[in-house]
């Protein structure tokens, strides 16, 4: 089981809104709920922009680039 911590952040009233209504259209069952959610989200983005960036500069075998296309769920060629 994972620890909690607690910190104190200060958000624009417009992000706040924002992970409200996340909360509450995802029955998510906190506030913190809703920032974890965004956290997540976060981190798969810059997963998957490292993967991108893998592919553009190291996948040079073919096995290397299926794998990279398989994860991404795009083609990692260039479309001509």
């Amino acid at each position: 089981m994972s620890q909690a911590h607690r910190k104190h952040v200060v958000f624009d009233p417009q992000v706040i809104s924002f992970l409200e209504h996340y909360q509450q259209r995802h029955n998510l069952p906190s506030f913190s709920a809703a920032v974890e959610a965004a956290a997540h989200a976060l981190r798969r983005q810059e997963l998957r922009a490292e993967y991108e960036q893998f592919a553009r500069d190291y996948a040079q075998d073919r096995e290397a680039q299926t794998e990279a296309e398989a994860w991404l769920g795009l083609p990692m060629q260039e479309q001509e």
